[in-house]
């Protein structure tokens, strides 16, 4: 997924995340939410914070890409 991301390809990364989001972890969640902000994803990133746990809600990297998304 940090591929995707570093060469800019947002969708790709996102898509990946969906189809592999039962296994996510904190650093996967917290670069998809990135993804969804470069690529102006809104209802995909609020979609993406919806499906969230409270563990990874409280995940401080997680809560400052949040924050960067709104």
């Amino acid at each position: 997924m940090k591929k995707r991301l570093d060469s800019k390809r947002y969708k790709e990364a996102l898509n990946l995340f969906d189809q592999n989001f039962e296994i996510s972890t904190d650093s996967t969640i917290d670069m998809a939410i990135k993804a969804c902000t470069m690529s102006k994803a809104y209802q995909r990133g609020t979609r993406i914070q919806q499906r969230l746990s409270s563990k990874s809600l409280n995940n401080s990297y997680i809560q400052a890409a949040l924050l960067r998304f709104y």
